[in-house]
């Protein structure tokens, strides 16, 4: 793998080394010759980078269609039997641009699902307080009726808004994942997703990566933590990436990495600054002059610029191979443990260089711990010169295990076979070169196709009368029928035995075309098999009558074929997903950066900002989210349009659907409106019955009460009728005793003198008997009194009154009358 020169022999240093010796420049220097001699070979042909570098080229030209077509041409010229017929000069060789067609729809496929980080937080701590979270929106989701019922009858809102609380247990759970997050776990999410904004690395940087994994296998981002410009994501590309021996796709085993570029000098001279003299440029020019096609001539050639005001080298325009290289190292760190004058136990730093010292009052202890370092440099390939070497700032660390730290190199690969990924188009290479030779092929056999022709019997036409010119010629035969299309023969010969008709026309047909076509599909159908896009994944065939069922089958066939550059590119996502957030956590807070971060972040929410200063006291995990694929929204759009025209759902569920980027959350989310909406069309249906019947019983009493309003109506007329009546006969009755009365009274008027003076007799007549009664009565007395006086001598006789004169007028009177 790495060769058997002098060059492969070159080991590293030792890894053991303290602090100082690894900051030291030979030790930079040693470490980047072994890389370059690792890589190299003893020869360039023989170098590892080199071989790989080929596969990759070829690769790359079969994925664009422009690979070499001369080893079409000596195939063809050793396979053509007629040695040179002129037949392959007419020819076409231009490739069938089969792959690049497969490449794309590998690629496009990969990315039609955009991917997102989802940030959380998993350190305990931060789970608790999740968790506390979650019970407390399960409260409110079981008291969001008293809450609404708060809100409309007072106006009053506690805590938390009744509208946008979910409205059950289940559609709490929907949004958990989403919505219940820390300050921080919200800052850390859109700080890396404002990154990956600022450097377009979905549009630019992650089209190329995925491009990469389907012709190349293998692809190479670079993180950068540039102090002028932020954390900034790099695209490396694969054949300029060096690293340790690893069989893990993943590459998460290697102890270096490095990136060999070519530069020109004068760029070369903007990275150095002051850390390389001219002199020292001149001898890397010098070593250079003869390499990567500069021209020799302008080595000693100079000019003075008097616009720059410098000096113009020649060979400022020669292209030099730099290594940009890392690599890990393990530093001891050292704690002291010691005592003071108090009884009290302390832990203070001592650094990585640390000398134990005794015959102290105190007892002291030291303690180490063992901390992974990046260092690095930039080497000139072949010439010895290093220059910003030294250990690697703002390192990415977990801030749960200070003692680990990653490269800035995030590496993937589909597969590795002595450290050589093999790729899709690494597979279907040979297909391809079968499928460019077949359609050769059948050019050539186009272009030695005969035309249409005859075949002319000149005996069926000796026994014909062919008239004074006697015998014709087959060539004059020929031009008879071409232009008349009629000719004469006798069905017999001259023994008598039929023949056949002397002129047949011979069909244009081309030899071996159909297997030479049933070849090239063979071909296409191997390229399908073993890339999995087959005609299902591409719809380029698509078939009415095929069954949903089939369809699908074949689609998911199609995404497990390509499942190993899936996973990869979302490994690699995750990867740089991470690397942003750690470097984040390590920002200085006086930076200029940390400022940018803390505008772009804590403007839109006030509450991130502050949590975004807090950063290092979590410890996040990234998980990659992808959205719907183009099949799963189609199948979601077509759920929610037919739940539409059923009224299964409202056009507000709907919106809410769309809204949510995984696809089972949308079917869940989905599934739940419709129960929900199932629910309030019962519970509307309920209603509705119930309001019928109150109507129904309403219009029932309705319909009792005017009856019986009408009744009464009825009896009040009667009651009415009968009164006027009565009154009307009570005034008749009155009417006719006052006739009678007055009748009577006319009557009585005629008889009264008559009964008055009878009466007045009468009276007169019982005055005068009363009267009479008297007087008896008191004569009576009278002589009683006298009897009584005269037996005791005590008083003398009562007088006698005049009643006989009374008596005597009353009679006289009566007679009178």
């Amino acid at each position: 793998m790495y060769g058997s020169s002098t060059k492969a022999s070159k080991s590293f240093p030792n890894p053991l080394a303290s602090q100082e010796e690894k900051l030291v420049q030979e030790y930079g220097m040693a470490y980047a010759k072994a890389i370059e001699a690792q890589w190299n070979g003893s020869s360039p042909d023989d170098s590892a980078i080199n071989r790989r570098n080929r596969e990759f080229h070829r690769n790359r030209k079969y994925a664009n269609g422009t690979q070499d077509v001369d080893i079409y041409k000596r195939l063809l010229n050793n396979l053509d039997p007629n040695n040179n017929d002129g037949t392959l000069l007419n020819m076409d060789f231009s490739p069938v641009p089969v792959l690049p067609k497969f490449a794309r729809i590998v690629t496009n496929k990969v990315l039609s699902r955009d991917m997102y980080p989802n940030v959380e937080a998993v350190d305990p701590l931060s789970t608790s307080f999740r968790d506390k979270e979650k019970k407390k929106i399960e409260m409110l989701v079981k008291n969001r009726q008293l809450l609404v019922d708060l809100k409309k009858a007072h106006g009053i809102v506690v805590n938390e808004d009744p509208d946008s609380i979910p409205e059950t247990l289940e559609e709490a759970e929907i949004f958990l994942g989403t919505n219940v997050k820390l300050d921080a776990e919200v800052a850390a999410q859109l700080a890396t997703q404002a990154t990956l904004t600022w450097n377009k690395f979905n549009e630019t940087t992650f089209r190329r990566a995925v491009g990469d994994l389907v012709s190349c296998g293998m692809c190479v981002v670079k993180r950068l933590n540039d102090p002028s410009y932020g954390i900034s994501i790099d695209y490396i590309d694969p054949k300029d990436f060096v690293h340790s021996y690893t069989e893990d796709p993943n590459f998460g085993d290697i102890s270096y990495a490095g990136a060999v570029r070519r530069i020109s000098i004068s760029e070369l001279k903007r990275l150095a600054g002051e850390k390389l003299t001219e002199e020292q440029i001149e001898k890397i020019a010098e070593k250079s002059a003869s390499k990567y096609g500069n021209d020799s001539s302008s080595l000693r050639r100079t000019h003075y610029d008097n616009q720059a005001r410098r000096t113009v080298y020649g060979y400022d325009e020669y292209i030099v191979e730099i290594l940009d290289f890392e690599f890990l190292s393990t530093d001891k760190m050292y704690f002291e443990e010691k005592e003071n004058k108090f009884g009290n136990v302390g832990f203070y730093v001592k650094g990585y260089n640390y000398k134990e010292r005794k015959g102290g009052v105190y007892e002291r202890k030291p303690h180490c711990l063992e901390i992974t370092n990046v260092y690095g440099g930039i080497y000139v390939m072949g010439c010895g010169y290093l220059f910003d070497y030294g250990i690697k700032t703002n390192m990415p660390r977990n801030m749960h295990d200070l003692s680990r730290t990653r490269m800035s190199y995030s590496a993937v690969a589909t597969n590795l076979d002595d450290m050589v990924p093999k790729s899709m188009i690494g597979s279907t290479k040979g297909f391809a070169d079968m499928l460019q030779l077949t359609h050769l092929k059948i050019q050539q056999a186009i272009a030695k196709a005969k035309p249409d022709g005859l075949i002319i019997d000149i005996e069926g036409l000796e026994n014909v009368q062919l008239g004074k010119g006697g015998e014709l010629q087959p060539l004059e035969l020929h031009d008879i029928y071409e232009q008349t299309g009629v000719f004469y023969y006798r069905s017999k010969n001259p023994e008598g035995g039929f023949q056949n008709p002397p002129i047949r026309e011979i069909g244009n047909s081309i030899r071996n075309i159909n297997e030479l076509i049933n070849l090239y599909n063979h071909y296409m159908r191997m390229i399908r098999d073993v890339t999995g896009v087959n005609e299902a994944m591409d719809a380029s065939t698509p078939k009415g009558d095929a069954l949903v069922g089939v369809r699908e089958q074949a689609i998911a066939a199609g995404n497990n074929a390509i499942y190993d550059i899936t996973n990869a590119s979302v490994v690699l996502f995750q990867s740089v997903c991470e690397d942003i957030v750690k470097c984040l956590q390590v920002l200085p807070k006086e930076s200029v950066i940390f400022e940018a971060y803390s505008n772009a972040v804590g403007k839109s929410n006030m509450g991130v900002l502050s949590s975004f200063e807090n950063l290092p006291m979590f410890n996040f995990g990234v998980t990659v989210t992808k959205n719907m694929d183009d099949r799963e929204r189609q199948f979601l759009e077509q759920s929610i349009q037919m739940s539409l025209q059923q009224q299964a759902i409202d056009l507000e569920d709907a919106m809410a659907v769309r809204e949510l980027k995984d696809v089972e959350q949308a079917e869940r989310l989905l599934s739940l409106r419709r129960t929900k909406k199932q629910q309030r069309q019962m519970q509307m249906s309920q209603q509705n019955s119930q309001m019928q019947a109150q109507q129904a019983q309403q219009a029932a009493q309705q319909a009792s009460q005017s009856r019986q309003q009408e009744l009464q109506m009825e009896s009040q007329i009667e009651m009415q009728k009968i009164q006027a009546k009565a009154q009307a006969d009570i005034q008749v009755a009155q009417a006719l005793h006052e006739f009678k009365k007055e009748i009577e009274m006319i009557k009585a008027q005629a008889t009264l003198g008559f009964k008055t003076d009878d009466q007045e007799f009468k009276q007169k007549i019982e005055v005068l008997k009363e009267d009479r009664k008297d007087e008896r009565v008191d004569k009576q007395a009278v002589a009683q009194s006298k009897l009584m006086s005269q037996r005791k001598d005590r008083r003398g006789e009562l007088a006698q009154d005049n009643t006989k004169e009374i008596i005597r007028n009353l009679t006289q009177d009566g007679n009178r009358t």
